[in-house]
């Protein structure tokens, strides 16, 4: 299987690739600097099976750098959408960073990538959302520029599902998992957290595209 995972230098990004490794899969992992001393290990422990891509995803040429990076594949099979920020702030800057990372640029690497999808056997979708993105779970309030940044995303993964009948593709909050984003006090770790998404993902079928999911195969409300 061909497996493609942005952010994949630490947290849920990187224990998604160890597991795609273990299994044996081919494997691009994209980071948006120098790959972590752990995701070096995993490189120079699987050339060549997996490859490594430094790119910035809120760069226009990103979704293009990472087809061009799988050339060589004729199909990808399985897209983890994963890379994110979390901005507290309620500037303009927070706001289009948010939405750059968090929402644009995992729709431009999917569009980008829809043609050899299509010519996988299981062609499958991952994105990372939140629960912070769900309208009816929103009981707190603040997070602005996260909330809606992760609310754009689930839309924008309704329409793929809905104009690409073959493709499945879903959106899956990973728990509050403990990493630089989650914090120490976060109740799951990443392990877990990637092991669950993995599962979903193998499973997944096409009558389930379009839908909102937590790491524990449990849909959510939107």
């Amino acid at each position: 299987m061909k497996v493609i995972i942005t952010g994949a230098s630490r947290g849920i990004g990187l224990e998604l690739a160890r597991i795609a490794l273990r299994q044996g899969h081919e494997l691009l992992a994209v980071t948006r600097s120098s790959p972590t001393t752990e995701l070096q290990a995993l490189l120079d422990a699987h050339r060549p099976q997996l490859r490594l891509l430094e790119a910035d995803l809120r760069a226009p040429a990103a979704a293009e750098s990472i087809g061009a990076a799988t050339k060589d594949w004729l199909s990808l099979d399985l897209l983890f959408n994963n890379a994110g920020i979390l901005r507290d702030g309620v500037t303009r800057e927070d706001f289009t960073d948010s939405f750059l990372v968090n929402a644009v640029a995992p729709f431009e690497v999917t569009r980008s990538l829809l043609p050899r999808l299509k010519l996988s056997t299981n062609p499958r979708v991952i994105s990372l959302t939140s629960k912070m993105g769900s309208l009816a779970d929103n009981t707190s309030g603040g997070h602005y520029a996260y909330r809606a940044s992760k609310t754009a995303l689930n839309m924008i993964n309704r329409s793929l599902a809905l104009d690409h009948g073959w493709l499945s593709s879903i959106v899956v909050h990973p728990g509050w998992v403990r990493t630089r984003m989650g914090g120490n006090e976060a109740p799951v770790d990443p392990a877990e957290s990637a092991s669950g998404i993995w599962r979903l993902a193998q499973g997944l079928t096409r009558d389930q595209s379009g839908r909102f999911y937590d790491y524990l195969g449990r849909e959510l409300s939107w």
